[in-house]
């Protein structure tokens, strides 16, 4: 592929150098200084801890023409100068596509405008790294513990141009590439986890991590100032990405600060934390303001960030070296053991390292899926909701892919998968989630289904006994005798009055009913509107057949019914009974959850699934 990369920094350097590698025909735009060290010497990349440096020898423009003809475009840079570039790049007609590869809390917006949606994707380079006269210093890459980088279209959708990007930087020497459908919040959330304490405490530091490491004043600002960051995304109606990231506003501070301390003196990533932040004062100061622009639109409490945020001015005299006069926190400490592991997890992602069981975008016969884990492990299928997408498992995969082999889908004509598909029966999606799981070798599988996804867990246990060890029902009712006739007919009713109901009203409303959280009301909003209104109107229109056909008994199998403590009261009688009749169920209450509990109240509900699994493996081994 002929690749352009527009950005001659650490970043921009190692990817063409690395691209060049796999035998790519890639240039390397940079002008003045950089220009002439490029051709003089090459891209000289150093590796911290090794001791020989590597030569690419890249082509080198020192131009972007209106008529160059490019097949992909590399903006490797940071928000601020990105969208300087804007109106040189929009000049030029040619060229399909523009990933932009930087920090971004604003959002794609200028990009669209400037470009068209069409021709714009957006990502994050891994590892950080520094310049040091014309070499370029980052930390080690390596084929054995790759770097993942993150990469998605700007409207969520997974085209085959997405997966041709991914595969051409997955040439790269020591890379992964993970494509996500919601690299606008994942970009937002790396922002928050930085910008809103590490850095400006770091300032405060003088820009010495281990300065920073033992001064445990900064370290327990720096702690509180990314959980209110954090705590405004979400207010703001972004979820968290990955979602481990939420998990950071749980640990408790004390754990916080002593493991922040010790990386900070053990000066880990002291290329790309340390030498980044010295570098690039203005670029951080910038995504600075425009993550407090959307946090300030928040209810949330900003007092830590208000005291870290003079920092970003050079003038503003550091910090007192050691100071120990803040309280820590012990309020909402949860188990240690826990508060540590999600804090481990936190950390892995800020490395962005790639594991052997990574998670893999793939399909079969037209079902979109991920699957994740250990492969000898017990097997969990996640299966949505009406009109949603496996976006609703965010926060279970993350935390169950660690012990348990997940995979997560996409049933057919709904969310991501609406454009490429028709709702179908769940006959039909019975058999293509089947096919799937033949795919990656899973026989046997505990099923977790939401609202209408239990429906077809359901569906599946009873035409398919021997390919299901469990089953657990988020929202849902039994597809046995759930129903009379005439309920079946007034709910009929409702599908004919989506017909007529104005699509942005449907949708908002839609959040409003199922979820309680504006969050998960959000995701409900959007992911809907993916669906699209026909789609809705069809795929009621089935569900309510598929009801009132039924499955002849009740499912014997270890069953998990989960209501949320605000679930529609008719929906959580019903449940409730449902389960005193199953002859081998659990019955349970998720606090301050909706019709989406798993989503509302992700963490209270991983806490009953992974108790119920762990059950279910005991008694399996006895």
């Amino acid at each position: 592929m002929n690749v352009l990369m527009f950005g001659a920094g650490p970043l921009g350097s190692l990817k063409a150098a690395r691209l060049h590698e796999a035998g790519h025909d890639v240039s390397l735009l940079a002008r003045g200084q950089r220009l002439e060290q490029l051709k003089e010497h090459g891209v000289v990349i150093h590796e911290e801890g090794t001791d020989e440096a590597e030569v690419a020898h890249v082509d080198v423009v020192a131009s972007f023409e209106p008529d160059d003809d490019y097949d992909l475009v590399l903006v490797v840079m940071g928000e601020q100068q990105a969208v300087q570039i804007l109106d040189t790049l929009a000049e030029n007609e040619h060229v399909p596509t523009f990933l932009f590869m930087g920090n971004n809390v604003s959002g794609p917006g200028e990009m669209v405008r400037a470009l068209g949606s069409e021709r714009v994707m957006l990502g994050f380079p891994y590892p950080g790294g520094k310049r040091d006269g014309h070499v370029v210093r980052v930390l080690p890459i390596n084929e054995d513990e790759s770097y993942t980088v993150p990469i998605g279209e700007v409207d969520g959708t997974i085209r085959s141009r997405t997966r041709e990007v991914a595969a051409v930087l997955a040439d790269m020497r020591g890379y992964d590439v993970e494509i996500r459908t919601d690299m606008d919040e994942w970009l937002k959330y790396h922002v928050a986890l930085l910008m809103s304490g590490l850095v400006p405490a770091l300032y405060a530091a003088e820009t010495s991590m281990k300065q920073l490491g033992e001064t445990r004043d900064l370290l327990v600002l720096s702690v509180r100032a990314t959980k209110e960051a954090l705590r405004g995304l979400r207010d703001a109606g972004y979820s968290p990405s990955p979602p481990v990231v939420r998990g950071f506003e749980y640990v408790p501070e004390p754990i916080c600060v002593w493991a922040i301390g010790w990386l900070m003196r053990n000066e880990y990533a002291k290329v790309s934390v340390e030498g980044h932040a010295r570098d690039g004062r203005d670029e951080m100061t910038y995504l600075f303001d425009e993550l407090c622009v959307i946090i300030d639109q928040s209810d949330v409490d900003t007092d830590a960030i208000d005291r870290l945020a003079p920092y970003y001015d050079p003038d503003t005299p550091p910090y007192p070296d050691g100071k120990r006069d803040i309280s820590m926190n012990w309020g909402g400490l949860v188990a240690p053991a826990l508060g540590v592991g999600t804090l481990a997890l936190a950390f892995r992602h800020l490395r962005s390292r790639a594991s052997a069981d990574s998670a893999a975008e793939r399909e079969s016969r037209g079902v979109q899926y991920e699957v994740v884990g250990p492969e000898d492990a017990t097997a969990v299928v996640f299966t949505h909701g009406f009109a949603l997408d496996r976006e609703t498992w965010r926060e279970q995969v993350a935390t169950l892919s660690e012990s348990y082999r997940v995979l997560s889908w996409n049933l057919p004509g709904c969310g991501k998968s609406a454009e490429s598909s028709d709702p179908v029966r769940f006959d039909v999606a019975s058999r293509r989630l089947l096919d799937a799981l033949d795919d990656e070798g899973i026989d046997r599988a505990v099923l977790v289904g939401q609202s209408m996804g239990s429906l077809l867990s359901q569906y599946i246990a009873s035409h398919y006994p021997d390919r299901v060890r469990a089953l657990v029902h988020v929202g849902g009712f039994p597809l046995h005798e759930g129903f009379s006739r005439p309920m079946i007919e007034l709910m009929g009713l409702h599908a004919r009055a989506l017909k007529f109901m104005p699509e942005r009203a449907l949708y908002d409303v839609f959040g409003r009913l199922v979820a309680r959280t504006p969050e998960a009301r959000q995701y409900v909003k959007q992911t809907s509107a993916r669906t699209g209104k026909e789609n809705m109107v069809s795929l009621e229109r089935g569900l309510l057949e598929d009801i009132e056909e039924g499955i002849p008994e009740l499912t014997d199998v270890p069953q998990l019914v989960v209501v949320g403590e605000h679930e529609y009261f008719p929906l959580r009688k019903k449940a409730k009974e449902w389960s005193e009749r199953l002859p081998n169920s659990v019955y349970t209450t998720v606090p301050d959850a909706g019709h989406i509990a798993n989503h509302d109240a992700p963490t209270e509900f991983n806490e009953m699934l992974i108790s119920f699994l762990e059950t279910l493996d005991q008694s399996t081994s006895e």
